[in-house]
């Protein structure tokens, strides 16, 4: 058995697909296929039993998943503490965070972190998933909520307001069109808020991004959810009156292994001037 084979049954647990594995691991789809079976037949067991929509994992595969996922645990802790005994303000550092926020924020400010700090690799990923910091996808995360697990420390970066903006000028004689996010589970909660406050509001469009709810809301399509700081500084958008004004507390969240990187503390402190110079909520 190869020991490296592990990451591709946790890869195919996690995704349930041969493809899902694949880009999760940045791998061809054939190739984990075939370490999959190279592993089987070392262990002279099945570890996937498949199925139409995809591979359900056998009692075996999830001893060794349980097996692979605390290797995985331990090597992430191992990577940190070796990471972190350097004291120089150098090496990569990863960010994720909403797109807004890295586009309209981080991007445009970005040299100036780069230019007095050119030991630093930064790079910056946007999704609507949560990343796990304690398996590394990330060093720093940009989130609305505190953590709440004893191994996460977040520094509050400020408030952020969202509030619903429309093409300046645009008027609507019916129905207020909505833009909201893919209609998937994931996503209920997020469009049944735009429906309860704006009320008679209908969907007419959906996006995965803010970036496009943004540029839909600029054409005119719909009314969009949008982040003040975003909003406010649009002179294509203007702000819808009588819908109120959501503050939510803004998060900066790190493993607490990684607070004593000199390299991370440069980072947040970097991230807290940006929120403090940018306007997180409406003037008025």
């Amino acid at each position: 058995m190869q020991w490296d084979d592990l990451k591709f049954v946790l890869g195919l647990h996690r995704a349930g697909t041969l493809v899902g594995a694949g880009k999760l691991l940045n791998v061809n789809t054939s190739t984990v296929g075939r370490r999959i079976a190279a592993l089987e037949e070392a262990l002279g067991t099945r570890l996937f039993d498949r199925m139409a929509g995809g591979y359900r994992p056998t009692a075996a595969a999830r001893r060794v998943v349980a097996c692979a996922e605390e290797m995985e645990l331990q090597a992430s802790a191992l990577e940190r503490q070796i990471r972190n005994s350097d004291a120089r303000v150098e090496g990569a550092v990863r960010i994720t965070a909403l797109d807004n926020f890295l586009d309209h924020l981080v991007v445009p400010s970005l040299r100036d972190l780069l230019v007095p700090h050119p030991g630093l690799e930064v790079t910056l990923e946007s999704d609507l998933r949560l990343f796990d910091l304690s398996r590394g996808e990330a060093d720093i995360a940009i989130r609305m909520a505190e953590p709440t697990q004893p191994e996460m420390v977040a520094r509050r970066l400020g408030l952020l307001g969202t509030a619903f903006y429309q093409a300046r000028g645009k008027s609507w004689p019916g129905q207020l069109p909505l833009i909201g996010l893919p209609d998937s589970p994931a996503h209920a909660a997020y469009n049944d808020f735009l429906l309860e406050r704006v009320s008679g509001g209908r969907i007419v469009a959906r996006a995965n991004t803010e970036a496009r709810i943004t540029d839909l809301t600029r054409q005119g399509v719909g009314i969009g959810f949008i982040d003040c700081f975003v909003g406010e500084l649009d002179a294509e958008l203007e702000r819808l009156p009588g819908f109120g004004l959501k503050e939510e507390p803004l998060w900066a969240v790190t493993h607490v292994e990684m607070r004593r990187s000199a390299r991370v503390r440069t980072v947040l402190a970097f991230l807290t001037d940006l929120v403090s110079r940018a306007p997180m909520l409406p003037a008025t």
